[in-house]
């Protein structure tokens, strides 16, 4: 009997889990560098993540492969991928790449109805509702990404500012921006900004900090916890009604780095989701989406 090989991957912004399957079951899951296509390009992610699957399937082209990238959700990008991935595994029967949201909700809810809010680096919520399908935010750090990790650390940035304008004290939440940019006044923090722009992760880094502080009760932090929560409500909120879900007591899947562990953040939000969405039933992914690619992939297969 000839061996049937699935193939579904996770590929983000930290880092590509490849999950693999032989015969219809579950083998191993590997890892390899990140591969957000929006940041990286699609040429430069196809060739990381042919590598990976290449190694994890120990130089054997799948039969079936799913991929889940983050950068993936708009459809030229996804298209850009899929071609070049196609190019690469020329005997692979089944190709297709999607965008991370998809197996985010998958991983926490496996059919039906829901709703995933994803909080990491940046933030999304995205709902499937039959054949409506929503998405609400995920713009990037430039134009939206309300309540992310990065929201979180340039909101702390900002509290700062005001504290070099001595319009806020200076406390252990300023104290952590300052050691993170290297900066101890108004000049430095501007150069720091504008000269050499600080990279997206370096921001984002200091979020789970920010959410300690406010767990411990520092005002600053507590105020920028208090903002993200509401924001990442509000993403729920507009995914919820656009879907058609906001009556329906639905399932909503919290991912992402910031929602992995329980803390005050998610706290407020599982209170303002059930605020704004009555009835909502909050729920943790039971698997990795890595996993739920897999799945994709097993199903191309039949």
């Amino acid at each position: 009997m000839s061996r049937r090989i699935a193939v579904g991957v996770d590929a983000g912004a930290t880092s590509t889990d490849v999950a693999v399957s032989i015969n219809g079951r579950f083998d191993h899951v590997a890892q390899a560098g990140p591969a957000n296509p929006t940041t990286l390009g699609a040429d430069a992610v196809a060739a990381t993540i042919v590598e990976a699957v290449l190694r994890a399937t120990g130089g054997e082209e799948p039969d079936a492969l799913y991929v889940g990238a983050a950068g993936a959700g708009r459809q030229k990008m996804a298209e850009h991928l899929e071609r070049a991935l196609r190019l690469s595994f020329s005997n692979t029967k089944h190709v297709v790449v999607g965008g991370d949201v998809e197996t985010a909700l998958r991983a926490a809810i496996p059919e039906g109805p829901g709703i995933v809010l994803i909080a990491g680096t940046g933030s999304v919520a995205y709902a499937e509702n039959g054949e409506k399908v929503v998405r609400v935010g995920g713009y990037g750090y430039l134009a939206g990404d309300e309540g992310s990790a990065y929201a979180i650390g340039f909101a702390a940035i900002k509290q700062l500012t005001r504290v070099y304008d001595g319009r806020a004290r200076a406390d252990e939440t300023s104290a952590l921006v300052e050691r993170v940019l290297g900066c101890h006044d108004r000049d430095e923090l501007i150069a720091v900004l504008y000269e050499q722009p600080v990279a997206v992760p370096k921001i984002a880094g200091m979020a789970p900090s920010i959410i300690a502080f406010a767990g411990k009760g520092n005002r600053s932090s507590t105020t920028i916890v208090q903002t993200a929560a509401e924001d990442l409500g509000e993403l729920v909120k507009f995914a919820a009604g656009l879907a058609d879900l906001a009556l329906s007591s639905p399932a909503v899947a919290l991912a992402g780095g910031l929602l992995r562990e329980n803390s005050l953040l998610t706290t407020l939000l599982e209170a303002r989701v059930g605020d704004e969405v009555p009835g909502a039933r909050i729920v943790r992914a039971s698997d990795d989406p890595v996993r739920a690619a897999l799945r994709f992939a097993e199903t191309m297969l039949g």
